[in-house]
């Protein structure tokens, strides 16, 4: 799980929301925009797809825990909304990884440039 200062407000969220790019990965759109402050994030993932809570935020704590693990601390400052568009969850956090780790990628090569 994510620590407090690294998770969304609500506030934040919407105003962050509308000033950030995008990158689509599989089932995945990834938003994303350089921060100031802490790197922060927030998994969405809606009702229409899985009604069941504890299935939602078990695919939450899941993709929270790859992006603690390679994300943060190893990339500048950055604040990272993921959206699931997917019909249904994933069962196995296998076929999520990829995914997740494409838009790492991604993001790695673009600060790196940016940096330049």
């Amino acid at each position: 799980m994510l620590a407090k200062k690294n998770r969304f407000t609500q506030n934040s969220f919407e105003f962050w929301r509308k000033r950030m790019k995008g990158f689509r990965s599989g089932d995945f759109l990834f938003l994303f925009a350089p921060s100031n402050k802490e790197t922060c994030c927030a998994v969405v993932i809606s009702k229409k797809i899985e009604k069941l809570a504890t299935k939602r935020n078990r695919f939450r704590r899941q993709v929270y825990e790859i992006f603690r693990e390679y994300l943060l601390g190893k990339t500048r400052a950055c604040n990272i909304i993921c959206l699931y568009k997917g019909e249904k969850i994933p069962q196995n956090v296998d076929e999520i990884f990829p995914h997740i780790k494409a838009f790492i990628r991604f993001f790695v090569r673009k600060s790196q440039y940016n940096k330049k």
